[in-house]
């Protein structure tokens, strides 16, 4: 969701895991029977498989919502394998992403690693995502496939800046550095978009030149995290203005010897 100066790039500061429990433990609020439960999920959730079983749980979103109490206060997760043994409790903190030169905070980034027996023998993840503001208490269901462990994990994000400019891009986590990689040029983020018939209408590397040198990909520490992004005006390949519609945003880091990529869908205009 934000900038679009490439080479600089935000440094994340990544999300507090509290703890978990084998005990559900819902809020004061659920308790008091003041829960909300919602049917469309307000973050795009991950699970990932790590080499130990353990599996990571982590989300990229807005930090506010469209609510009395606005403002999101903390995170929890409750998760099983299955809708009848959602026993864990996963507290998470979470944290804001900055951009150089602005000020506002945009996106909320959380994580959280479920390590009990139940996670080690489960084949995916069945959660309830609770989010908590001053006065709210809202629920959203969530059940994810496990993703297996890359080199990089990339969470990808959109935010509309205005009514014709939307900020596209990727929070990248370090998980471990392999061999020999690197980015063969100037250029480390790319971004092709294409139109609900499949069609490309823009590509962030069309025409364009890029310096040949070599430089590593950030970041280089494990569990270290970096944002990439650049913004879209909505003019395509041709010079023409993109219809109003669905689309979807391939998001491409260049590394050799091999690349990293991920994709979201978004209306337009944002």
């Amino acid at each position: 969701m934000n900038n679009r100066h490439l080479p600089q790039l935000a440094l994340i500061a990544s999300a507090i895991v509290l703890g978990s429990c084998s005990t559900p433990r819902y809020s004061e609020l659920a308790e008091n029977k003041k829960m909300m439960r919602v049917q469309d999920e307000i973050f795009d959730m991950r699970a990932v498989r790590l080499s130990d079983s353990t599996v990571r749980i982590s989300f990229v979103g807005s930090p506010t919502l469209r609510t009395p109490g606005k403002t999101i206060g903390f995170v929890e997760i409750y998760v099983g394998p299955d809708e009848d043994n959602i026993r864990d409790t996963l507290m998470v903190a979470t944290d804001y992403t900055g951009a150089p030169g602005r000020s506002e905070t945009t996106l909320l980034v959380g994580e959280a690693s479920w390590d009990t027996p139940a996670a080690k023998q489960s084949k995916r993840a069945v959660m309830d995502v609770a989010v908590i503001t001053g006065p709210e208490h809202i629920v959203f269901r969530s059940v994810r496939e496990y993703e297996s462990a890359e080199p990089m994990e990339l969470t990808a994000f959109t935010h509309a800046q205005s009514d014709s400019v939307i900020d596209i891009g990727v929070i990248a986590r370090r998980i471990f550095v392999p061999p020999g990689e690197h980015l063969p040029s100037s250029e480390n983020l790319r971004i092709v978009i294409s139109n609900e018939s499949g069609q490309v209408v823009y590509r962030s590397d069309y025409q364009q030149q890029f310096l040949s040198i070599v430089t590593v990909l950030e970041p280089q520490t494990s569990n270290q995290m970096q944002r990439y992004a650049a913004p879209w005006t909505g003019k395509t390949m041709n010079g023409g203005q993109a219809e109003s519609g669905t689309y979807t945003a391939e998001i491409i880091i260049p590394a050799r010897p091999k690349a990293y990529s991920t994709s979201t869908t978004f209306e337009w205009p944002p």
